[in-house]
């Protein structure tokens, strides 16, 4: 039996049975004023109308997830040879089952807030005066940032202490148990790809933690100071998580660089497993957690600098349904905002009506092309 596929079948499992368990707990953990990504009075929520497209869209959801679930477990007996393949195309086939869940549950939440009138003109959208309730860039954890920067630092130190005597070949790539499987002849691109891949990654993750601190979220009119305490709150514990993770990447190739730079020099498989995956609880417990926006948090209200609901300013765009196609693609090219709050679930989105948005977006698609490309063709 080989040992990789063996691996990638449990991970591929694990996998699965996390972002299946997540799928249906999504409408859960979205703020009360949306139903599925409709702007709705937060009381509207409650009605028996809104809890049976909860209930639409979780059974959808489970029985879609047990499905692709089996269907994995049973390409994995007939075809092993095919796991790896599974796992990096099995997400796509979830999203795919949460779009058919939440897309026809969006148009029937359209239509019973227009039967039932639901109004929400009062329900705004909000901005603080001076900061239009971004965060400030200095209160983001620049620490792990710096770390992991030093790390590669030290990486290229390596690289230029050990290229003179290293063999004309070096291995490049290695099996589950951690031995070489791929050698290449020694060069300075060679050496220096582990380090800018690292640096591609910090960029990366620079961005996230930009992309959170940064985004426009809403303000509960209700409790102003409460709501604004909570995505300060929110905001610092994702950072914290994305620069953990950050660091825990660098750190991972950089142990992989060092099996090039040290032939002699194999880390345990397991250990590279660890670092991997430990750095992801840490994002997948806050956003439960803390919902959207952090509205499940407990906080102090002492903790935010806003302290009067006066502070607080109305933006009514945001509410407007006709911006939001799908009620998950955000399209205003009236608001000046880059990064906004999603209306279902726990994620941020874009304004796409921006000109760097949609350029970014098309190079993250090329990106993602390009890496399952490369992927398929190295496996």
């Amino acid at each position: 039996m080989n040992e990789l596929n063996v691996f990638l079948f449990i991970t591929n499992i694990c996998v699965l049975l996390f972002c299946g368990a997540l799928l249906p707990i999504l409408p859960l953990l979205t703020r009360k004023s949306f139903l599925f990504g409709v702007k709705i009075p937060p009381e509207a929520n409650n009605t028996d109308e809104a809890k049976a497209l909860k209930r639409r869209y979780i059974i959808i959801t489970v029985c879609g997830g047990i499905i692709v679930l089996l269907a994995s477990i049973f390409q994995y007996i007939t075809v092993p040879e095919y796991t790896f393949y599974t796992i990096i195309f099995a997400p796509f086939i979830l999203l795919a089952v949460q779009l058919i869940a939440f897309v026809p549950n969006h148009s029937k939440a359209l239509a019973l807030k227009s039967q039932f009138g639901w109004n929400v003109s009062d329900i705004k959208y909000a901005d603080t005066a001076t900061s239009f309730t971004r965060g400030n860039l200095s209160a983001m954890p620049h620490f792990w940032y710096v770390s992991a920067l030093i790390l590669i630092f030290v990486s290229l130190i390596i690289v230029a202490v050990r290229y003179p005597v290293l063999p004309d070949m070096i291995p490049v790539h290695w099996d589950i148990n951690m031995e070489p499987d791929r050698w290449a002849p020694k060069s300075i691109g060679t050496m220096l790809t582990m380090p800018l891949i690292n640096l591609l990654t910090l960029a990366t993750m620079w961005l996230v933690g930009i992309f959170i601190e940064r985004a426009k979220l809403q303000i509960d009119h209700k409790e102003p100071v409460k709501s604004f305490a909570q995505h300060t709150r929110y905001r610092l514990l994702m950072g914290h998580s994305i620069g953990f993770l950050a660091v825990a990447i660098v750190l991972l190739f950089l142990i992989l660089g060092l099996q090039s730079a040290f032939i002699d020099f194999t880390v345990p498989f397991w250990l590279t497993m660890v670092i991997a995956t430990v750095p992801i609880i840490p994002i997948c417990v806050v956003s439960v957690r803390a919902g959207q926006g952090g509205t499940l948090l407990k906080v102090d209200v002492s903790e935010t600098a806003v302290t009067k609901r006066d502070d607080i300013v109305g933006n009514n765009a945001m509410s407007d349904d006709k911006y939001w196609a799908w009620g998950l693609f955000y399209h205003n090219p009236d608001d000046p905002a880059y990064f906004v709050g999603d209306r279902f679930g726990t994620n941020l989105g874009f304004n796409y009506s921006r000109l760097p948005v949609k350029i970014g977006v098309v190079i993250g698609i090329l990106g993602l092309i390009a890496s399952y490309v490369w992927m398929i063709i190295v496996f």
